[in-house]
């Protein structure tokens, strides 16, 4: 959708079409982008498109259908007949490029007054949204086509163009003609379509006549016959063979789920949620080598990275995979499950009340938790208490079945209903009151964290300004979702001032203090250690051995470890029962002191901060553990000793303090999964895995250039030109840190979404028309972060262009100034420095 009601939209929305009624055609928004008030606030309300916004500019078709080939007969009212058009205003008719009359369309030219257009270049007739009758004419003096309209709006209302009538004697002579039909059938009767239903009858007759030739098309199609599952007893026999050898059904179905969802996620997307059977069938072929030769000459069309993909999922089961028909009954099978799931989703419980009640001697009173058990329990402690069966945990057993796209669609569809209401200002560009404004200044903190205080530190970061500025809001604030106009389609909780740098938040700002705010919890100071005292380097980091050398831990104040430690060495003296209760209560036998209240407090609020960058769709840069942490949140079954061979394998192979660091590690999630709870449903983060969920949260750690291609506009420039070339091949040489700091001057976030459906904007490269100076230079390429933009100067070289873009992304520290700040803003800001 490029239009709506007449307005042209900021931003182009995607929207299913649903079917007609009274001439009108209804759709449902899949994405809403550019209005303001709740992103999906009416998205899933059915809407409907008039005749004026069906015409070339206000739809666009996602996708080619199969019969776009053969053209759509015109309907009666659409088609003018008349022996020509009469231009009688005096000032002469303007031909503009589109059906409306706005800032946007081009005035092609003006037709004198008298001027007859003939009847073959009078094209269409149509009524624009202001209910005006306009002609699409291709006269030939004006040499393009384009819309007139039959009288001014406004005014007196004066004609512009007539209609000229048709004349008797070619009435007469038509009706002779029809009279001789019967008997020659040297003239032809020009049919009429009054309905649509006319119309489509019509088109599917002229599709059907259409003439069969041996392509590649017919070959896709024999492959399907071969595919083609007779029966429903054939269809359960192919479900039973459909299994993977050496593994029970749930394995396998969760290995062929994600399989699936990757071939789906590389093809483009033929339906919601799923792609063609065809390809993902040819695609499954190419993985098996005794198949590979009967899809090569079909499947050249299908890019061969999708073939990559299928290849790296199956590739350790490669030898036991059973044959490609009974693989997709399995795929059809898990496609209808997961179908009806979306649908059953809401009415199921994904925690039931019973789990881990005490009436049952669990550690939960009934529906009142003690604690989130599946965040501080370890496999141990909750193998000792009856599991009572229910739907939920039949749902979590089975989560690996069900497509991400699936329980991702049920989460955005509970966090829409959870998101706090806000009412539209009266200035549609400006945020209601409700919108808070938190004033950041980024100048002073970038100061404190080059210093040697951790006071300073821990005083004057973004991350501790946020945290003072939002002491007190609660979650449901922090819940809020609202899109202004104008500001890119980016939902916000609040608005962001930067103090000193004169800097409007379109939402470039917003995005920036979630990303400055993260990267400085990760900040590590010169002797190794970290800058906030809120996460660690794990000891597999700090001393770069074992896996996950880049994770970060929780950290833990070194009094509150002293407590664990006093109590472990009278471990000898517990029995095992009690040693069982010391760690399913971990949290509650562990002492505080004002050092771990501020840990836990901190972390808190770096929960409530994820959250909310969850919600509204930025990445967050943040590299904790997938066993302590991930897996945790999304309850899955771990095992102490894999948890501690990611944080510190030495510690895993000495077997020294492992729970005392797993217990502290524990409590301290407990608090991190408080503060998400707040603001995410934590309770359905258990249908994730914990894989899953990392990178719902995180997004993409690889800055994957090929991805960012593929979304790309040019605005002055085009795919073939030299500096593009060499744009795409200096990024590509760059390091994934560098890409990062790159994306982070583009965009104000330093991570990608994981695939091409998920960006919310195109990322658009601009030519900027700056020369070369007195001096010889070239000007620095810039960017608008707010929208997702660069500005890059035509370079002649690429090493020019390499150096010019390293620059500015390494030296950039402020954003651009939108207006001129006073005096007193301007000390505030720069006092810092």
């Amino acid at each position: 959708m490029k239009r709506s009601a007449g307005r042209i939209l900021e931003l182009q929305e995607e929207a299913v079409v649903l079917g007609t009624y009274q001439n009108r055609l209804f759709y449902r928004l899949v994405s809403q982008k550019s209005e303001g008030g709740s992103l999906m606030e009416g998205g899933g309300r059915a809407w409907t498109w008039d005749e004026s916004e069906a015409v070339d500019g206000g739809l666009q078709l996602i996708g080619n259908g199969l019969g776009r080939s053969v053209p759509l007969p015109k309907l009666e009212r659409f088609n003018p007949k008349c022996a020509g058009l009469k231009v009688v205003y005096t000032g002469g008719a303007v031909v503009r490029s589109d059906l409306e009359i706005y800032d946007g369309s081009r005035s092609i030219g003006t037709i004198s007054s008298g001027t007859i257009i003939p009847p073959h270049e009078v094209i269409e007739r149509r009524h624009n949204s202001c209910g005006v009758v306009r002609y699409l004419i291709d006269h030939a003096p004006i040499g393009e086509r384009g819309w007139i309209s039959s009288r001014i709006r406004g005014g007196k209302e004066e004609y512009i163009v007539e209609m000229l009538p048709l004349e008797e004697e070619d009435n007469e002579e038509e009706e002779n003609d029809d009279d001789d039909a019967s008997s020659s059938s040297s003239v032809a009767v020009q049919p009429q379509y009054i309905t649509p239903e006319d119309s489509a009858r019509e088109w599917y007759t002229n599709y059907m006549k259409l003439p069969k030739t041996k392509d590649k098309s017919e070959d896709r199609n024999t492959f399907s016959e071969s595919m083609k599952i007779e029966s429903i007893e054939e269809f359960e026999e192919l479900l039973k063979s459909g299994i993977i050898s050496g593994m029970n059904n749930l394995s396998s179905d969760a290995l062929i789920a994600e399989t699936y969802e990757r071939i789906a996620d590389a093809l483009p997307h033929r339906s919601e949620g799923g792609c063609s059977f065809v390809d993902c069938a040819l695609v499954l072929c190419a993985s098996q080598p005794n198949q590979q030769e009967t899809t090569k000459k079909i499947s050249n069309s299908i890019d061969a990275i999708v073939f990559e993909v299928a290849a790296e999922s199956v590739l350790h089961v490669q030898q036991k995979l059973p044959p490609t028909q009974a693989l997709l009954a399995r795929i059809a099978m898990l496609r209808a499950l997961n179908r009806r799931a979306r649908y059953g989703l809401p009415w199921l419980p994904i925690k039931s009340p019973q789990e881990g009640s005490a009436i049952l001697g669990g550690l939960c009173g009934f529906g009142a938790s003690l604690e989130r058990a599946g965040h501080t329990w370890d496999t141990t402690s909750k193998s000792q208490w009856v599991q009572a069966p229910s739907i939920s945990s039949r749902l979590r057993n089975c989560r690996q079945v069900m497509f991400t796209s699936t329980k991702k669609f049920f989460l955005d569809s509970v966090m829409d209903a959870t998101t706090t209401p806000t009412s539209l200002s009266h200035d549609e560009y400006e945020l209601p009151r409700e919108v808070r404004t938190v004033r950041v200044n980024r100048l002073k903190a970038r100061r404190a964290i080059s210093s040697d205080d951790s006071t300073i530190k821990k005083k004057h970061s973004v991350f501790s300004q946020l945290q003072r500025e939002m002491r007190g809001w609660s979650g449901a604030q922090l819940r809020r979702g609202f899109v202004a106009k104008g500001h890119g389609g980016q939902k916000r909780a609040f608005k962001v001032k930067l103090v000193g740098e004169g800097v409007n938040d379109y939402s470039g700002p917003y995005r920036e203090v979630f990303t400055d705010a993260i990267q400085e919890v990760t900040d590590l100071d010169p002797s190794g250690c970290s800058s906030l005292g809120v996460l660690d380097p794990t000891a597999n980091n700090q001393t770069d051995v074992g896996e996950g050398r880049d994770l970060f831990t929780f950290a833990s104040s070194s009094n509150g470890t002293g407590e664990l430690i006093m109590s472990e060495k009278n471990r000898d003296l517990l029995s095992s029962e009690e040693r069982t209760l010391l760690n399913s209560f971990s949290s509650l036998t562990h002492k505080k002191n004002e050092s771990s209240r501020e840990v836990e407090e901190a972390l808190s609020y770096l929960g409530k901060l994820v959250g909310t960058a969850t919600r509204h769709g930025i990445p967050c840069d943040l590299p904790l553990p997938l066993g302590a942490v991930w897996k945790r949140l999304s309850e899955e079954n771990i095992s102490v000793e894999l948890i501690i061979k990611e944080i510190d394998v030495i510690a895993y192979k000495t077997n020294e303090n492992t729970e005392i660091l797993a217990a502290t590690q524990r409590r301290l999630l407990n608090s991190f999964a408080e503060g998400m709870s707040s603001v995410l449903p934590a309770e359905l983060l258990s249908m994730f895995t914990g894989e899953q969920l990392r990178d719902i949260v995180c997004g993409n750690p690889d800055i994957d250039v090929d991805l960012l291609r593929k979304v790309v506009e040019y605005e002055g420039y085009s795919e073939s030109d030299e500096v593009i070339f060499n744009f795409w091949e200096v990024l590509r040489e760059m390091t994934n840190s560098e890409r990062k700091l790159f994306l982070q001057f583009v965009w104000a976030r330093n991570r990608l979404p994981l695939k091409e459906s998920d960006f919310e904007a195109p990322f658009k490269i601009q030519k900027d028309n700056k020369t070369i100076d007195e001096d010889g230079d070239y000007p620095l390429p810039s960017a608008s972060t707010c929208f997702f933009s660069l500005s890059l100067p035509e370079y002649p070289e690429k090493e020019i262009l390499k150096q010019k873009l390293l620059f500015a992304i390494e030296n950039s520290t402020t954003m651009e100034s939108d207006y001129q700040t006073n005096d007193v803003e301007i000390n505030e800001g720069w006092r810092g420095m």
